[in-house]
């Protein structure tokens, strides 16, 4: 039978379909973590998340004999286009069983889409961009059970990128770090210095401040990570919506502001891998999903390392060190002892040698890919 796209548009349940098209996918996978059905509809309603106010996106699904066998987004970001200074359209939430006519037919649609958009240039796979979570495509490494936030795929998805002639743009690590307890040795000889520095503090966000201290992150954000690959900043509006999600799962002691003489130049923030209490429950906190995480969330014993920046005058000072420092205290304190720094730019060698150094090991490499448009 041939493949049939259709565009999802504004049918709520076509875009229920699309949902949940990963659960035929992966079936009974041990590794795939689905997300939250719930949490999915939140996301995709335009008129609650304030990404939809500078971008435009469609999304898809690949019919074969009345079935539905792919799913597939495209997106164009004005924030993104304007301050990379590019005219390129993202595609993602890519999904499909290993069929190269349902992956050429997907992609295709997602192409035409976006060439006929003016854009000249196709980059992903995004849910949707390098701001949201699960970017990238795990090309190499131990596909196991993601962390919370990173992608999880079949390992097929890049033979069907690559027919399609999408090369790799830029590929992204992952770190994974078990510490037994008890901070690397290297890392114990600089302490004792770093922190004696005159002015220096790392402090834990003050909850009870939330906005105010959420707006100073905003800022710190887009300056620290301004001239990074991929980069796209964020609106106030944006920073509002997803601090409000994220302030359910975040945990003081695991973001932590550092100041220099008063003058806040950096952040960190670190997730304890809630995945591992979501996995159990197929995407779904009801009727008795929120019962299986609270019991579920009691014996998490990983975390995630997500952002970590300073502002560029006060790189080298060892700053960073200090944050990774109060965050491995904070972790032992909570029986957290091992756990994953992502991602990393493969360009970004410093940061790379740094981990490298601390005996932590590069175990999952991510890929983001491109195709030039005629």
């Amino acid at each position: 039978m041939a493949v049939n796209i259709v565009p999802v548009g504004a049918d709520r349940k076509l875009l229920e379909r699309f949902l949940r098209l990963p659960f035929a996918v992966y079936g009974d996978d041990p590794h795939v973590v689905f997300p939250l059905l719930g949490e999915q509809r939140k996301f995709f309603d335009r008129g609650h998340n304030p990404f939809f106010e500078h971008a435009e996106t469609e999304l898809w699904l690949a019919q074969r004999d009345g079935r539905d066998v792919g799913r597939v987004s495209a997106c164009i970001d004005a924030t993104s286009n304007a301050h990379h200074r590019e005219q390129v359209g993202f595609y993602g939430f890519y999904e499909a069983f290993d069929d190269a006519e349902v992956a050429a037919a997907l992609l295709g649609a997602a192409a035409d889409w976006i060439r006929g958009r003016g854009m000249d240039t196709m980059r992903g796979p995004g849910c949707f961009t390098s701001n949201h979570d699960w970017y990238g495509l795990q090309v190499a490494g131990r596909f196991d059970r993601p962390m919370i936030g990173m992608p999880y795929n079949r390992p097929y998805y890049d033979r069907h990128f690559t027919d399609f002639g999408l090369a790799g743009a830029m590929d992204l690590y992952a770190w994974w770090m078990e510490t037994g307890g008890q901070l690397p040795g290297k890392m114990q000889e600089m302490i004792d210095r770093l922190l004696a520095r005159p002015g220096l503090v790392i402090r834990p966000f003050d909850m009870k401040n939330f906005l105010a201290e959420a707006s100073l992150v905003r800022e710190l954000y887009n300056a620290c990570w301004s001239d990074n690959w991929g980069f796209i900043p964020l609106s106030d509006a944006e920073f509002a919506y997803m601090a409000k999600d994220m302030k359910s799962l975040v945990d003081a002691d695991f973001l932590l502001v550092a100041e220099m003489d008063g003058k806040p130049v950096g952040f960190s923030l670190t997730i304890p891998d809630f995945n591992q209490a979501t996995q159990p429950l197929r995407g779904r906190l009801l009727p008795f999903g929120w019962l299986k995480f609270l019991l579920g969330k009691r014996k998490i014993d990983a975390a995630r390392c997500i952002l970590m920046g300073v502002l560029p005058e006060y790189r080298k000072l060892g700053i960073d060190v200090g944050m990774v420092y109060r965050t491995m205290q904070a972790a032992f304190a909570k029986g957290i002892t091992r756990g994953e720094c992502s991602w990393i730019l493969a360009e970004n060698r410093a940061m790379n040698r740094i981990l490298e150094g601390y005996g932590a090991d590069c175990y999952k490499t991510y890929r983001v890919y491109e195709k030039k448009l005629a």
